[in-house]
């Protein structure tokens, strides 16, 4: 059994099917009950967040499971999951541990995220990494809002102008865009199509860092 922990209960579910269809089992973990409550936690209200994620931790440590999956961005950036890891003695995988090795790859890289707190903490582990790696950042809470209104992607890709994003990533020459936010592999495909550099979507490494006994 692997526990998702996540923002939403709808990023915790997309976390749930992901592992499913990798034959895992999976039980989930919300923190908020919507995306503006996990925002607003994780900018204004810390200290709470990682309160809430430590009782969080207890609970799947009672049912004795090992491996933590954290299947969102933001709260990977807002709370140090590595250090919990270590404190509660628990396996916990989270997308910004695949990020660190981004930098070794490209020198000019572009983040498209839930909100500007996960955009710093993409940089930091990048920059962490490789001090000469450039990180260029959107912060866009809206668009996390439209995938749990169910709108298609080529009506998100449409309304919020992503194509013309994908353009100003690309006249700074950046190499190639993270999907900053575990929402954001919903128009993964339709926006794959349209754009002209590579797009990096951490889920499936991260599967292959769960531990079996």
């Amino acid at each position: 059994m692997i526990a998702v922990m996540a923002g939403t209960p709808i990023d915790t579910k997309m976390g749930l099917d992901i592992l499913e269809k990798e034959g895992y089992q999976a039980k989930g973990y919300p923190i908020s009950r919507t995306s503006e409550q996990q925002s607003n936690l994780q900018i204004l209200y810390p200290e709470n967040l990682q309160k809430i994620v430590i009782e969080k931790i207890q609970s799947i440590k009672q049912e004795n499971i090992k491996n933590i999956f954290v299947y969102c961005n933001s709260l990977s950036g807002a709370v140090n999951m590595d250090k919990l890891s270590k404190e509660y003695d628990i396996h916990i995988i989270t997308p910004l541990q695949i990020y660190k090795e981004v930098g070794r790859k490209y020198k000019r890289v572009a983040v498209l995220a839930a909100n500007n707190q996960s955009t710093f903490a993409i940089e930091r582990v990048i920059t962490e990494k490789s001090s000469s790696t450039h990180v260029i950042g959107i912060g866009l809470l809206p668009l996390v809002t439209a995938i749990e209104e169910k709108k298609s992607p080529k009506e998100i890709i449409k309304s919020f102008a992503l194509e013309n994003v994908l353009k100003f990533f690309l006249q700074l020459d950046c190499q190639a865009l993270i999907l900053g936010c575990t929402h954001f592999p919903y128009f993964y495909h339709e926006l794959k199509k349209i754009s002209q550099i590579p797009i990096i979507d951490p889920s499936y490494e991260m599967i292959k860092r769960i531990k079996v006994d």
